[in-house]
């Protein structure tokens, strides 16, 4: 027919993508098989509940949605997995998390093991340090064209321009729906149906007559929606029959009109579409053999894509990007420069603070710029420094006026000093207390979850030596 199938995004399948996903799901059939020797099961009910418990397929309101389930499933199909496969994966999930839940009785925490742990990653650090900037890095650097050839040649697969399409589409919009003529008993059908959409803040629902103008909207709202998905459904059957109607003859009997995109890779965002984050990636799916997409969409604004022209992925001569990949080498050699002068620095100011100086006065003595930090803890999520993860790690393990070693950064090198360290507040810890318990004991069962699957390898004599992949060259037939 010509109309290309709308998809899920195609998961990585490099070969070791796959040999990861072996070793899984042989860790999770030895663990399950297990689970079930010592006698856990999980009911259809449990299953249900925890699927109706999916945040994908809950409201605004907390509430489960039927529809959205459906919608999934729809999408799912289209890939091949059916709703028995959902449920298998959760079923699977569950009883991992029984068995965790098991050995959860040899991973308790002590009091003492709490604040061993809590205090570390909680005290207030300042530290104070210099930054090496690639930017303040003044010696002349140059690269010969030998140079910039051979990484060309080391690099050439990096360069590659991807593949690209052009389509031109149609839109379809719940906004050009007419005003749809409302019975009352569509209202009170609709409300009776969804009345835990109108509750109150007690979850019971309101009256219908304190509600009319609200369920009325949301009312409104889906007969749009199902006007302009059932309008795309239209459109899209008649491009399937044969011969093929023109797109735009098609599109002038609709009423809707035609917008040609640019030349797009899978990765490109195309301006003015709404709720398809993958429009670009279906567009490229498109071809002269499977020129007509499916409508694409899950509400309010729904799109059919035609195939007008594609690019190949294509490596330019080293001739199109040489200058650009002799300013990449530049940055390079730049970049190492500046870091080999950030460990030498930092190896100077080590021997004038071991000779009895403090960081500060080290930094002055070599004419390097001194900054100091706000207070952090090692348990923030970020911290507004360069290099903010590493020193948040390196502050661990130094004590008060110890200097780090040099520090790579994005825009160059770090070096940074302890300048002072706070316990916790008692009363920070009282309140976190019960959370980074139960964070501890979380690891601690993992911990035992992998020490207990290593064993059952061992026990159950599993090799994972994947065997090695065949090449193209391996399957070529020698000269006879």
């Amino acid at each position: 027919t010509g109309v290309q199938t709308c998809a899920l995004p195609i998961l990585s399948r490099s070969p070791q993508f796959q040999d990861q996903m072996k070793v899984e799901a042989v860790k999770q059939l030895l663990l399950a098989r297990r689970a079930r020797a010592a006698g856990l099961q999980v009911s259809d009910e449990e299953v249900q509940i925890a699927l109706m418990s999916q945040p994908v397929f809950l409201n605004s309101a907390g509430h489960f949605e039927k529809e959205r389930l459906q919608a999934f499933l729809v999408q799912l199909n289209n890939q091949g997995v059916g709703e028995t496969a959902l449920e298998e994966v959760l079923r699977q999930g569950l009883l991992l998390e029984k068995l965790q839940n098991l050995m959860a009785s040899a991973a308790k925490v002590t009091p003492a093991a709490v604040q061993q742990a809590y205090v570390p990653l909680n005290e207030k650090v300042t530290v104070e340090y210099v930054q090496f900037d690639v930017a303040d890095y003044k010696a002349p650097v140059t690269v010969s064209n030998e140079m910039v050839r051979s990484v060309y040649e080391e690099r050439k697969e990096s360069y590659q321009i991807p593949a690209k399409a052009r389509v031109r589409y149609t839109e379809f919009a719940s906004t050009a729906a007419p005003a749809p003529q409302l019975t009352e008993g569509e209202i009170a059908d609709f409300y009776n149906r969804y009345s835990y959409r109108f509750a109150d803040s007690n979850n019971v629902p309101r009256p219908l007559e304190s509600v009319k103008p609200a369920v009325i909207a949301e009312l409104t709202a889906l007969q749009a929606d199902r006007y302009a998905a059932d309008r795309a459904n239209d459109f899209t059957q008649k491009l399937s029959q044969t011969p093929r109607p023109d797109f735009g003859q098609l599109c002038a009997e609709f009423h809707v009109n035609i917008t040609t995109t640019d030349w797009v890779s899978v990765m490109d965002h195309v301006p003015g579409i709404v709720g398809v984050p993958d429009f670009a990636l279906q567009a490229n799916r498109l071809s002269a053999e499977l020129p007509i997409s499916n409508p694409l969409g899950l509400s309010n604004h729904y799109y059919v894509l035609e195939f007008v022209a594609a690019q190949p992925s294509r490596i330019p001569p080293f001739e199109e990007i040489q200058a650009k990949v002799a300013d990449e080498v530049k940055r390079d050699l730049t970049y190492l420069e500046t870091l080999k002068l950030a460990a030498g620095k930092a190896d100077e100011i080590k021997k004038l603070v071991a000779a009895g100086k403090t960081f500060a006065q080290a930094c002055a003595e070599l004419k390097l710029k001194l900054e100091t930090s706000v207070p952090f803890t090692v348990a923030d999520e970020t911290i507004k420094l360069p290099g903010g993860g590493q020193i948040q790690q390196d502050s661990l393990r130094l004590p008060v006026g110890g200097v780090s070693d040099m520090i790579r950064t994005v825009s160059g090198g770090l070096v940074f000093s302890v300048r002072d360290r706070q316990a916790p507040d008692p009363a920070d810890f009282e309140k976190n207390r019960d959370r980074f318990a139960k964070a501890i004991q979380q690891r601690n069962r993992q911990a035992l979850l992998d020490d207990y699957f290593r064993a059952l390898v061992r026990e159950e004599q599993v090799d994972f030596k994947l065997p090695p992949r065949r090449t193209e060259s391996d399957e070529t037939p020698a000269p006879q």
